[in-house]
């Protein structure tokens, strides 16, 4: 047998039959490396080759690689304990590398199985002559037949201590296999298409503007349509349906409850998921502003997972938001360690940063975000921020210029610039770009936070008031800000003072 042969045995097992994009995987890097360009056999190539990425991919940001390459790994081991036990050759892709390792197996006389492994080129040879199996001389031999008179009460103890010793196994492996089920809740199960979808989802998700937002619906979406209880692709859906109405692409009534929904579904699948606690806390501070129960959900999937990213990044946005920053602080830095080339941990990072007064430091990871996303308004103003605290920026109106440019119609990102031109003193451009919120607004929903807060950096304190009263009744997620907004125009009015009262925030 061939190791072609081999190849076309495994593509067409249970265990990989069912995943076009895994066997496309292994047929690649088993026919690379047969062709001896194993060493061309990178992360970088198999996103643009075998897994159709764009000339943009990232692995760093994008890891659809290393996670196929692992759901690969898994199901070849499954091939290898099953139907292809006693296959001749065996293909193996060792941790740490995408290139294949090739063994050919021989059987001794005791049946036991040897290998001798070939990698890269050397492989070709396995591939030009059959592979038979061999028998090797045994250097021990044969014990002799037992008699059939033997003392059958020598045993009968043995066999009473053997018992024993299985059932004993038996009952520990059954008590590990209880407690770590009830440990992992429930694990979904999805094929690899929807397990990419999933990545897919979260990777336009961390670009945080509408069109990403939206295509990140539509993956999540397609997971479930291919895995209606893969728990995680309802946790993604919870955290793009927040997403588009946090940043103000969709009324709020409309995003947070298919939010909720999808989140609340997910924590049926599976109530141990820590990102669905993370997507039911996001709503429960945005939406429904239950400080209390936010913050025990975010708890609970830190104690759930404490590596977990998300968990890291949002705990300390509403950390930051409530005005306890101290607090915040290990928690964005947590998050930002785990995903360096998250957009949005930099941006936060940031801010958290330029608040705690450290402005070298906000100015590195405002630069970070900036070259991660040249195009979104919201590095760009942090970076301009971040370079003024620090005294190194220079190039403010081209800065803007630029955010301006890349925001178009996008109502979020248009409100940011605004409300920064109005901060620098360029209230002209400002009220032009407040102007076309205002016509934009006729046609398309427009958060009036985003607008209140241009008008709150214009100096305009009633109509900032009155837009700021039309967000609460609309329950904006934009009101969480409201503590920390640059206010000075309305600070003293009483119907700000209010509003602030309202928002029960903690102290």
């Amino acid at each position: 047998m061939s190791v072609n042969d081999q190849l076309a045995r495994i593509t067409k097992s249970p265990p990989l039959v069912s995943s076009p994009s895994l066997c496309r995987f292994l047929r690649y890097i088993v026919e690379e490396t047969m062709a001896g360009r194993a060493s061309g056999i990178k992360e970088q190539v198999l996103g643009l080759e075998v897994f159709d990425r764009g000339h943009d991919f990232n692995p760093r940001l994008d890891p659809i690689v290393r996670v196929q390459a692992r759901n690969l790994r898994s199901r070849m081991a499954r091939y290898y304990e099953g139907p292809g036990k006693y296959d001749p050759i065996r293909i193996e892709l060792p941790k740490g590398t995408y290139v294949p390792v090739f063994h050919e197996i021989h059987r001794g006389a005791n049946g036991e199985p040897t290998t001798e492994e070939s990698e890269g080129p050397a492989s070709s040879e396995v591939q030009q002559a059959p592979l038979t199996l061999k028998a090797s001389d045994s250097v021990m031999p044969a014990p002799p037949p037992r008699s059939p008179v033997a003392d059958k009460t020598q045993l009968r103890p043995r066999f009473m201590v053997a018992s024993l010793i299985l059932m004993g196994i038996l009952v520990v492996l059954a008590v590990v296999l209880i407690t770590r089920t009830h440990a992992a809740g429930i694990v979904s199960v999805a094929d690899s298409q929807a397990q990419d979808l999933v990545i897919r989802g979260r990777y336009s998700m961390d670009k945080q503007t509408e069109g990403p937002l939206r295509d990140a619906v539509a993956s999540f979406e397609q997971a479930i349509a291919r895995a209606p209880r893969f728990a995680e692709a309802w946790a993604g859906l919870a955290d793009a349906h927040n997403m588009l109405a946090q940043f103000g692409y969709v009324a709020p009534h409309a995003g947070m409850e298919k939010a909720r929904e999808a989140a609340r579904k997910s924590l049926e699948l599976n109530p141990r998921l820590a990102e669905a606690h993370v997507s039911l806390a996001a709503i429960m501070e945005a939406y429904d502003w239950d400080w209390a129960g936010a913050e025990r959900e975010f708890r609970r999937a830190l104690a759930l997972s404490p590596d977990l990213q998300s968990a890291h990044l949002w705990y300390g946005m509403f950390l930051r938001d409530q005005g306890r920053l101290k607090e915040a602080m290990p928690q964005l830095r947590r998050a930002a360690q785990l995903a360096p080339y998250s957009v949005m941990a930099c941006v936060n990072l940031a801010y958290g940063l330029l608040a705690e007064g450290n402005a070298g430091a906000a100015l590195e990871q405002a630069r970070r975000a900036s070259e991660l996303a040249p195009e979104l308004a919201s590095a760009a103003i942090v970076l301009l921020r971040a370079g003024r605290a620090a005294g190194q920026i220079k190039d403010a109106e081209e800065l803007l210029s630029r955010a301006e440019s890349s925001a178009g119609r996008d109502p979020h990102s248009l409100s940011l610039v605004a409300s920064e031109l109005a901060r620098l003193g360029n209230n002209d451009a400002s009220r032009r770009l407040l102007s076309d919120l205002d016509a934009l607004a006729r046609v398309r929903y427009v958060s009036p936070f985003d607008r209140g807060k241009i008008s709150m950096a214009l100096g305009d304190g009633d109509q900032a008031l009155s837009l700021l009263e039309e967000a609460y009744r609309q329950r904006s997620s934009g009101m969480i800000f409201l503590r920390n907004a640059n206010a000075s125009c309305v600070r003293s009015d009483p119907r700000f003072q209010s509003l602030v009262d309202k928002m029960h925030f903690k102290s």
